[in-house]
């Protein structure tokens, strides 16, 4: 299998040593998740550079170490993308066996075969790795300390996937929502055409992110277009940050703009400790900072804002 390198005309080497080359010489990069939210932006932003590959669970699971290495080691790659997690909060609490398979075991697995075939991996993390305290935005060395399970698990498979090889890559992202499904903003949006009083916590801070802005700005951390290839830890998402309870009322004040008919236009604030369905503790500060990726790409990631009502807009204006 061939390496990723720093250009768009790889020539691919097969596990059989006989060069491939695919259309137009493209890399071929494996998104494990790839039906994923994330995983399908990522699939439709990069089709123009690259040949993807998306890798649902039926081909991978993350649970079975046989389905990855019987995968991976019968495709030929030169990139993979792990975007694949098992992401609910409050059923990694009371799974955790199932948790640290899924986000720490899994990766482990994917992260050892390839480095052995020599492909680099990104993997896709989380703020959940802090445990909130912090009062301002989170550097990619600050202290590590989950307050969740969910938050250990992918604290526990970053660490393996970075060990695996120096030239790996763990992307911290937060509060992801998109075109390819539905997420918090069009959750919020339906709750408020029916329920005539909203409340979201006050105190839970975090910056709304794109999965369309994050697929553009992760393009040049892959070594690119003579670029360098990232590796260690970047945290990546719209620049800002807001509380729950502010996020929601965006998203409602630019759904009234785009025409949607809504039964409540307010959210009042509560805390997290209100919320019965809470199992898992959650960190009250999420805010990432982005200053690596700015230093590194010479890219300063759009406000969340700006995004957010970009997607509002286009997905409500035409079924308004």
């Amino acid at each position: 299998m061939g390496r990723f390198g720093n250009s768009l005309t790889l020539m691919i080497v097969t596990e059989t040593g006989k060069a491939s080359n695919y259309p137009e010489g493209l890399p071929r990069i494996g998104v494990i998740g790839g039906a994923g939210r994330l995983g399908q932006a990522l699939v439709k932003a990069w089709t123009p550079v690259a040949e993807m590959i998306p890798v649902g669970r039926s081909a991978i699971d993350l649970r079975d170490s046989a389905s990855i290495t019987g995968y991976l080691g019968s495709h030929p790659l030169d990139l993979v993308v792990l975007t694949a997690a098992l992401t609910a909060v409050d059923y990694c609490e009371t799974h955790g066996q199932e948790a640290f398979e899924v986000n720490a075991e899994g990766p482990r697995e994917v992260a050892r075969i390839c480095a052995e075939a020599g492909i680099k991996v990104v993997m896709v993390s989380t703020d959940f790795v802090f445990d909130g305290a912090k009062p301002g935005p989170y550097l990619e060395d600050d202290a590590i300390s989950p307050i969740s399970v969910y938050g250990a698990s992918k604290r526990k498979g970053e660490e393996y996937v970075l060990q695996a090889s120096p030239d790996n890559l763990v992307v911290r992202v937060a509060w992801l929502y998109g075109a390819e499904r539905p997420a918090f903003p069009e959750w919020i949006i339906q709750q408020a055409t029916t329920q005539d009083a909203l409340s979201l916590p006050g105190e839970k801070l975090g910056t709304p992110t794109s999965c369309e802005d994050l697929s553009e700005y992760l393009l040049p951390l892959l070594g690119l277009e003579g670029r360098e290839s990232a590796t260690g830890v970047v945290h990546l998402c719209n620049t800002g940050s807001c509380t729950w309870q502010e996020w929601g009322q965006f998203c409602l004040d630019t759904a009234a703009e785009a025409g949607v008919a809504l039964k409540t236009t307010r959210i009042d604030a509560n805390s997290m400790s209100d919320i019965a369905a809470f199992i898992a503790p959650r960190p009250v500060n999420g805010i990432l900072s982005t200053g690596r990726f700015t230093q590194l790409t010479g890219i300063t990631p759009r406000p969340w804002q700006e995004a957010l009502r970009e997607h509002i807009l286009a997905k409500y204006s035409m079924i308004a």
